[in-house]
């Protein structure tokens, strides 16, 4: 976890929402990402490729990924208010629990740019 997005995750004040937040960052790090910081979200790349956008709200974290914009989950929603052209969904995440939950889509998205096939 970069300093930024440690301190960003450590000023979400709901516990259950920073507990997510943690738990986002070590997986998209497992997965070979790199995170950065940008005003109001967390960024995660791979090789300078948006894999997905961390956006903490007051009782949610908004989750932009980089999968197809048909995929479907219950956790799912458009994403195109957040302007992210190649991120066309974002889950919402309330808890740890939720991350696990859209644990296949994370992989996805990772997958998906790594392998070059992400056509969004």
């Amino acid at each position: 976890m970069t300093s930024e997005a440690m301190t960003m995750i450590r000023a979400i004040s709901r516990k259950p929402l920073r507990d997510a937040a943690t738990e986002l960052d070590r997986t998209f790090l497992a997965n070979g990402c790199l995170a950065y910081v940008k005003t109001i979200y967390i960024g995660y790349e791979l090789d300078g490729e948006m894999i997905a956008a961390v956006y903490p709200r007051s009782d949610h974290l908004e989750v932009a990924l980089a999968i197809p914009e048909d995929q479907e989950h219950d956790l799912l929603r458009d994403a195109s208010h957040l302007t992210w052209r190649t991120l066309p969904l974002a889950a919402v995440v309330a808890s740890k629990r939720d991350v696990v939950d859209i644990g296949d889509l994370l992989s996805m998205a990772c997958s998906r740019v790594s392998d070059g096939v992400h056509d969004v």
